[in-house]
Parts: structure tokens; C-alpha cells; sequence
């Protein structure tokens, strides 16, 4: 009791504290330009209801989650540098189940990063964790990276049951001599992955931190050499207490052939040494390289990427031919090929992407098939459809629809996993610029062995960012 006390008593200050703000807020726009130093602080209320919000097999009963979202950024800009701060966290009441009504703090987020760029070299730092409820229901829209694209992390198929998840990830990295006609390069990154009160008995703390030095070469204005050498240290707190180490260097080439045409190639050799105190020791060693090449059409351009890599699985052999252009002002890009692993398994690989704005209207249509190394050293088989429109139906409001689906299969430690998500927004700025944001979403998870869960859910969601230059 005295714990939810002081969450609520928090939660007054900060929400006086937001209301204290506003006025200075109005007072300025926004949306701010580029440039400077820019602050922002939102809040927001949300309201979820549904069924089987775990999606859990048996399916459970009604549940409900009552969520106050809270964030705050902060962004500068100058012509040689960059900084920002973004977090997110959420007070949450739920009320699920077989279990007594909780309050507790929900899923938070914290970014942070810092870039300087000079005349010839440059540094990036940058850190981030996340901690969220392994399991509440999660969107898939959660694992868009920063190019639009859904990037599953390797514990994906494991992700049920109760439980924590929290993720570390930091990366420091420069070079040094742009301009000059030998350049070097360095990196440093690490992540923890940490799990808490988790019930899922696939789910295992791990740490892992690697690093990696280059130099480059200018031999002509249109050819550069490299030499590239990584290392990384990878340990899992299972039962074998895997310890895994790999380390490689790797020679490249890069060539203009013409104004058009660009060529590169990459050799080079691997070791993998991995120790586990009930499975025993494994050790692979090997050639892995890489050839490219873009050709620029008059509308967009055409790729050609063949790939070996080695893992304790085996070997992975791909190739890719790709095409992207410009369609009716449209974005749109496609590759086709296939994926050889050893065993004599080969199998077709391919993506597609098309985004397109008309008006107030927006469409997004991304497709990918491929085959992937876990951090388990193993091979999953991976199909992600992702399909969204929205409906601008005025200044003020847009409807929006979203389809997506994904699968993956490994068979020689997951089992066969298939998600689904389908959800509809309708989206309300007021006069305020308060947001309102309500909808429906349906989910559905199978998993040999297991079964199918389904959870449909209504939510509603009002809230506000406010911005302004200190």
C-alpha cells in the first residue's frame, strides 16, 4: 500500500507540473524548426480492455490496463554536433485474471545520443535500454527499427509467459582521416539482455560485447581498400553457461568502374570457439566474403549481393538481385534470390517495399522472406508481411488500418511461431492540440506444441506533447 501511495503522489507531481508548463508552452509553436535547443514533455492516458491480454493458452478471461504515459526529449544542433535524450515510462493499474489488481511502473524506454562531426573525423555515442512486460500484450510495430522495417530479436519465439525483459545496448565509435589517403576507423559495443521473474524456460540472461578496428586505403580516386578485424565475447546464463568468442578479419575492395557502376568485394576468415559445460566444446573455422554491385538506371538502380557467412550451424550461402525506382511518385523496391545452408537445404529468399503519400493518404506495403543466424548459432526461417494505409478524412482526424503477420521456424531449438496483428485507429487532434486516439486490434500467436492463442482489444488514448526552447 505504502508502495502505491508513493507512485500516486508522483504521479500528482508530474501531472502539476505538466499543467504548470502549458502556458509556456502555447506561448510557443510546436512544432520548432532544425536547430538549437529543443525540449519536449507529453503525457498521455490510456485505457485498454480485452481478452486474453497475455495470450496465453488456455485463453484467459477480461482484463483491463489503465496506463499514464509519460515522456521527455531533449534535442541540440549545431553546424559540427548533435545531442538528444528521449524516455518514455508509464504508470500502470491492471486488473487481469486470476490475479489481484496491480499498480506499478510499466514499460519505459531511454535513448541517448551524441555525434561530432570535423573536417576529417568524426565520433558517435550512443546508449539505450528498454524494460517492458514480457507478458502484456506487445505490438509488433515495437520492433521497427529506425529504417521502418520490423527487425525480430533472436529471443522472438520465446517471448510468452510472465516476466521482465530488459535490454542494454551502448556503441562508441570514430575514424579518423576522411580526407586523407590512409584513414582508420574503430568500435566498442556491448548489450546486456536481462530477464526478471520470467516463466518462459527458454529465457536466459546473456551478455555480449565486441569491438572492431579498420584501415583504409585510397589507391585511386574511384578505388579504396580495407582491412577490417572484429572480435566478440558472447555469454548465456543457461544451464551450459554457453561461452562463445569469434573473431575475424576481413580484406575489401571497393571500385567505380563508371559514372554508373560500382563494384565491391570482401574476403576474408572466421573462428568461432564455443565452450558449454553439458554440450561440450565446438569450434568452426572458415572463409566468409561478400561481392556487390549497383548499377544507377535513369529511374532508380539495380543490386546484385552474394554472401557467405559461417556459423556453429554450418555455412550460409545467399545472393540477392534487387531493383528500386520511382513508380507515380512511389517508392518501390524488390530482391529476389535464395539462401543455401549446409545440408543441402536451399530455399528462396526475397523482399518487397512500396510507400506511397497521395494527398492525406498513405500507403506502406513491406514483405520479407529470409534466413538469419540467431545468437543461438542457428538457422531461422523468417516471413514478415507488413501492410498499413491511412485515410486523411480532414485537417483534424485520419483513420488508419494495419495488417501484419509474421513467422518464423527453427527447428533445431524453436519451435514453429506464427503472430498476427490487425488493428484500426481513428485519430482526433482537438482545438487544444490535445490527440485522441481510439481503435481496435486483434492478435493471434500459434506455436507448435503449444497452440493458438487470440486476444481482441479496444483501446482509447488521449494525450499532448509540449515543446519549447529553454
Amino acid at each position: 500500500m505504502k508502495y502505491q501511495l508513493v507512485l500516486r503522489i508522483i504521479l500528482f507531481g508530474i501531472v502539476c507540473g505538466v499543467l504548470h508548463l502549458q502556458n509556456r508552452a502555447d506561448a510557443q509553436v510546436v512544432e520548432l524548426g532544425p536547430g538549437g535547443t529543443q525540449m519536449t514533455l507529453g503525457i498521455a492516458q490510456r485505457f485498454e480492455s480485452g481478452r486474453n491480454l497475455r495470450l496465453e493458452v488456455p485463453e484467459e478471461g477480461h482484463g483491463t490496463i489503465s496506463s499514464t504515459i509519460l515522456s521527455f526529449g531533449v534535442s541540440s544542433e549545431t553546424p559540427i554536433q548533435s545531442l538528444s535524450l528521449d524516455a518514455v515510462t508509464a504508470l500502470r493499474w491492471t486488473d487481469l485474471p486470476n490475479e489481484d489488481s496491480d499498480f506499478d511502473i510499466g514499460d519505459s524506454i531511454f535513448e541517448f545520443g551524441y555525434a561530432r562531426e570535423g573536417a576529417n573525423a568524426g565520433l558517435d555515442f550512443g546508449v539505450d535500454f528498454s524494460s517492458y512486460d514480457i507478458g502484456l500484450f506487445r505490438s509488433l510495430n515495437d520492433f521497427i527499427d529506425d529504417e521502418g522495417v520490423l527487425d525480430l530479436p533472436s529471443d522472438f519465439g520465446d517471448l510468452t509467459g510472465d516476466g521482465t525483459r530488459r535490454e542494454f545496448n551502448s556503441v562508441f565509435q570514430m575514424d579518423f582521416g576522411r580526407q586523407d589517403l590512409i584513414s582508420y576507423n574503430f568500435r566498442i559495443n556491448a548489450q546486456n539482455l536481462d530477464y526478471v521473474d520470467q516463466t518462459s524456460p527458454d529465457l536466459f540472461n546473456s551478455d555480449t560485447i565486441g569491438g572492431s578496428a579498420g584501415i583504409g586505403f585510397v589507391l585511386s580516386p574511384v578505388t579504396t581498400a580495407t582491412i577490417d578485424i572484429r572480435a566478440e565475447r558472447y555469454e548465456e546464463d543457461n544451464p551450459d553457461q554457453t561461452d562463445r568468442k569469434s573473431k575475424s578479419v576481413v580484406f575489401g575492395l571497393s571500385q567505380e568502374v563508371s559514372a554508373r557502376t560500382r563494384f565491391d568485394v570482401a574476403l576474408g576468415y572466421t573462428e568461432i570457439d564455443e565452450r558449454e559445460l553439458i554440450a561440450g566444446d565446438d569450434f568452426t573455422s572458415g572463409f566468409i566474403g561478400r561481392i556487390g554491385a549497383e548499377y544507377d538506371m535513369p529511374n532508380g538502380e539495380i543490386t546484385f549481393d552474394a554472401e557467405s557467412e559461417l556459423s556453429l550451424a554450418g555455412r550460409l550461402n545467399s545472393f540477392r538481385i534487387g531493383r528500386s525506382r520511382e513508380i507515380l511518385g512511389a517508392t518501390f523496391s524488390v530482391s529476389l534470390g535464395f539462401a543455401h545452408t549446409d545440408g543441402g537445404r536451399t530455399e528462396p529468399i526475397g523482399s518487397l517495399r512500396y510507400a506511397n503519400e497521395f494527398g492525406e493518404n498513405e500507403l506502406r506495403i513491406f514483405f520479407d522472406r529470409n534466413i538469419v543466424i540467431t545468437d543461438d548459432e542457428v538457422f531461422r526461417d523468417e516471413y514478415i508481411l507488413d501492410f498499413g494505409y491511412i485515410w486523411g478524412l480532414g485537417p483534424s482526424s485520419r483513420l488508419g488500418l494495419g495488417a501484419t503477420h509474421i513467422l518464423t521456424d527453427s527447428t533445431e531449438v524453436d519451435p514453429r511461431v506464427e503472430r498476427t496483428d490487425l488493428n484500426a485507429v481513428y485519430s482526433y487532434e482537438l482545438e487544444s492540440q490535445w490527440i485522441i486516439n481510439a481503435g481496435l486490434n486483434y492478435s493471434v500467436r500459434d506455436e507448435d506444441g503449444v497452440g493458438r492463442a487470440t486476444s481482441p482489444l479496444a483501446f482509447f488514448q488521449i494525450g499532448r506533447e509540449f515543446a519549447w526552447r529553454p
